[in-house]
């Protein structure tokens, strides 16, 4: 697979996160489907253009006519994380006001992906020959292969932060308990 295929697929998956929402909306437990398929579309999201970042925008860059498109293109990604923050914030309660937001930020999720595809792409298929597309390509896994493992940290590290917490708790419990036997002593004197 090389860039292009890689990038449509996450296309595909941004746009399935997308068009589950209605359907989430409809779930007994609405507030937190909602939110899971929030946290999906943002990581998806957010791994996706980063990894564009990382691997596109520097080479493409470069080039005079198309350095304005990368400055608007880090804009609007900036404008959509920032809607995708404010509705994980959006009032529980408002289904129908949460959907009106979600469509609205769907929106611009959407016309991000289209200058993905019908500005970016052609413009940097343009200028990149195939040695550099497989390069572009490794770079592009790396960084998405990257975020990803920074969000899911490993079974060891789970394994220790659950073990310390452990500690923390059975340390604490026994100093509580020693606490309550020596006042319980002084009590009785």
């Amino acid at each position: 697979m090389n860039i292009w295929q890689l990038m449509e697929r996450d296309h595909a998956n941004i746009a399935h996160l997308i068009h589950e929402a209605p359907m989430a909306l409809n779930s007994r437990e609405v507030i937190r489907s909602r939110e899971r398929l929030l946290n999906d579309l943002t990581a998806e999201f957010e791994a996706h253009t980063a990894a564009v970042s990382a691997s596109l925008y520097d080479t493409v860059s470069r080039e005079p006519s198309t350095r304005n498109l990368i400055q608007d293109l880090e804009t609007e990604r900036n404008q959509v994380m920032r809607a995708l923050s404010d509705l994980a914030r959006y009032n529980r309660r408002n289904s129908e006001g949460w959907l009106n937001n979600f469509e609205d930020t769907t929106y611009l999720i959407d016309h991000h992906l289209h200058r993905y595809k019908h500005e970016l792409i052609p413009a940097a298929r343009q200028l990149l020959g195939l040695e550099e597309v497989t390069d572009i390509t490794r770079l592009f896994i790396r960084a998405k292969v990257r975020l990803i493992k920074s969000r899911n940290p490993t079974i060891l590290s789970r394994f220790i932060s659950k073990d310390l917490a452990l500690g923390f708790v059975f340390c604490a419990t026994v100093l509580g308990l020693v606490f309550l036997a020596k006042r319980s002593t002084y009590s009785h004197r």
